[in-house]
């Protein structure tokens, strides 16, 4: 077993860790649905392979505040077969197993689920402040590459965002003022519970991100008067020529989409801002966090919350992630073959309504988290019907 220390913990990952605890798992949760087998005995052996090629997701923490550190435990992921044969897998409802927590300290960070039932599935779960959603599909790029008997491509996992970011651009940006509407209004009740529904559409659409962002502004409209800012995730691996990486490698992009804005006019301002760098924007304060305990980044968190719930009125409108078109090919292999592929949100009440695009063949699954307290009174449901309506209007 090794001990090599591979990187600093960043500021994004405690905040990452904090979250974790607030909102258990706070994870990527990547899905596999498909027929066939799934053999344990052979899903351990290529997991324990792809380990050794992606040494990210054996990670574990050593130290305190500033010091802290991620390790290589050596231990790679644990793989585990459950029952899913009575979930529907379109909502949380049902599922009390993907809340399952994840604890990166002891090196728990990471996990492979085997889900039997009709469909089959599988799903990767890495704590994001392990890894971001990009790392989580190259580790499972290399799981299945192991299931086939293929050659493994591996990846690093000691590049930090902030070094990353700094190496194309040295601006950095305001914090995003808690001033813009929800796409369902606003809070009712109290929990901190996270809700999510999946649906699909299908068809080809051009510009995804900027029309799913038009659509949910307009609905936020229908509930209340205001601004409108969209967060888009944005991976910045492709700034550095070759690098395959598990570290969290993710920045954000924010769009204001206004009234009367088409998706051509968001899809131009998503452009303009990839074109001067906007991706590698930090925050002034970021290097703060490095800092703080992570109670007390817990309690600004919980501070922040109910504020906005109270205000109705929240640093970003929401979030859409786009996951990209995947060949379901490169995802099939010891028995296994994938028919689909979505991913849930890491959803918390920092963010009011949380989106993960992912397309495969002629369909887009369109996966939405939000807090349970903005999804009162059939509110989650009418949301989803009115972005399904306007993307069905563009075919």
């Amino acid at each position: 077993m090794t001990r090599d220390r591979i990187r600093i913990l960043t500021s994004t990952e405690r905040a990452y860790l904090a979250l974790g605890s607030m909102y258990p798992p706070f994870a990527n949760q990547y899905f596999w649905e498909g027929a066939g087998v799934l053999d344990a005995g052979l899903w351990r052996a290529a997991v324990e392979k792809a380990a050794e090629a992606n040494p990210g997701c054996r990670l574990s923490l050593k130290g305190f505040l500033n010091r802290t550190r991620w390790i290589d435990s050596g231990t790679p992921p644990a793989v585990r077969e459950i029952d899913c044969s009575r979930w529907s897998g379109m909502s949380s409802d049902g599922a009390p197993f993907l809340m399952t927590p994840l604890f990166p300290r002891p090196g728990r960070g990471c996990e492979i689920l085997l889900m039997h039932g009709s469909p089959l599935r599988v799903v990767f779960r890495t704590h994001h402040a392990v890894m971001d959603g990009r790392g989580t599909q190259t580790l499972a790029e290399d799981v299945f590459r192991a299931l086939r008997g293929e050659p493994l491509v591996g990846s690093e996992c000691r590049t930090v965002e902030q070094e990353l970011a700094r190496s194309f651009q040295q601006g950095s940006r305001p914090a995003s003022p808690a001033v813009h509407i929800a796409p369902t209004g606003r809070a009712e009740g109290s929990g901190r519970e996270m809700r999510w529904q999946r649906f699909q559409v299908k068809g080809t659409y051009r510009k995804i991100v900027s029309q799913v962002a038009v659509a949910l502004a307009r609905e936020a409209r229908t509930r209340s008067s205001g601004p409108v800012r969209i967060g888009i995730p944005v991976d910045l691996r492709p700034r550095r020529n070759g690098l395959r990486s598990t570290s969290n490698l993710t920045n954000l992009i924010y769009v204001d989409v206004n009234p009367g804005d088409t998706y051509e006019d968001v899809d131009g301002d998503i452009r303009r801002q990839l074109e001067e760098g906007h991706d590698g924007m930090l925050y002034p304060g970021d290097e703060l966090i490095r800092y703080m305990p992570l109670g007390l980044i817990r309690v600004l968190a919980d501070r922040r919350i109910r504020r906005n719930h109270g205000r109705g009125l929240y640093n970003t409108t929401a979030l859409i992630s786009n996951l990209g078109k995947k060949d379901l090919g490169d995802f099939s292999g010891g028995g296994f073959n994938a028919t689909a592929f979505w991913a849930i949100p890491p959803g918390s009440e920092l963010y009011p309504y949380s989106i993960v695009l992912a397309g495969y063949g002629d369909t887009i699954e369109i996966i939405i988290s939000i807090p349970e307290v903005m999804a009162t009174g059939g509110r989650f449901e009418r949301s989803i019907r009115a972005i399904a309506g306007s993307l069905e209007k563009l075919q």
